[in-house]
């Protein structure tokens, strides 16, 4: 069945880029301790934005690594019973998940460029270094989600073409 197809195809992407996201949490939890001096300032603001940094990084990459297959088998199973709904129940969880990415995009895109403003405007260190590491915070959410948005909806076109 294509939808098959099209679901192993999506799932395989998702659970790569969960790799590359739990990749780049651990290497940045490695650059952190190597590279910042923690009795500055700037980097005790960076704290709490890195340690959100890291859950999305982290928590979301495991969660592409171990459910997203999850879901694969959940669709197998669905097709095996009927086809038809299955089909038609991927599209809307699908179609879902594509609206709350068109959503969140533009905010992280604001949220980055209001963390960049305050970093110019503050003139403490400790709030001129949350406020980076909140600009990186949303910037890395910013281009997580722009690939995963844009496997969705390739995902999206190829399901509704098998309907």
């Amino acid at each position: 069945m294509d939808i098959i197809n099209h679901t192993s195809q999506w799932v395989e992407g998702e659970v790569i880029q969960g790799r590359i996201m739990l990749g780049a949490g651990i290497l940045a939890i490695i650059a952190l301790f190597y590279f910042i001096d923690f009795q500055q300032l700037f980097y005790k603001g960076m704290i709490l934005p890195f340690i959100l940094l890291q859950l999305v990084l982290l928590g979301y990459g495991g969660f592409q690594i171990y459910m997203r297959p999850e879901h694969f088998k959940e669709i197998q199973q669905s097709i095996k019973i009927n086809s038809q709904n299955a089909l038609k129940a991927e599209i809307e969880k699908v179609q879902n998940d594509d609206k709350v990415y068109s959503w969140l995009r533009p905010l992280w895109a604001a949220l980055f460029i209001v963390s960049l403003f305050l970093f110019l405007f503050f003139k403490n260190d400790f709030a001129r270094g949350m406020s980076f590491g909140f600009a990186i915070w949303f910037l890395a959410a910013f281009i997580c989600d722009s690939f995963l948005h844009h496997r969705l909806k390739c995902y999206l076109s190829q399901l509704q073409q098998t309907l």
